[in-house]
């Protein structure tokens, strides 16, 4: 298997995620997902679940 298959882009993860470039790159910044830092390249890991967004609860 070809290990360029295992990995995708932050532009093909918006794509399969349906979510804007940028917050894929803020949850790489962040630590939410699988991914590595190459210069100013974020890789990511292909074969991870969808990052789920949680929800604030908020009391009163």
């Amino acid at each position: 298997m070809n290990p360029l298959e295992e990995i995708m882009s932050t532009e093909e993860a918006s794509k399969i995620w349906g979510v804007h470039q940028d917050h894929v790159k803020r949850l790489c910044r962040e630590g939410k997902v699988v991914c590595r830092k190459f210069g100013k390249t974020y890789i990511l890991e292909k074969n991870q679940p969808r990052p789920s967004a949680k929800k604030v609860l908020i009391h009163s």
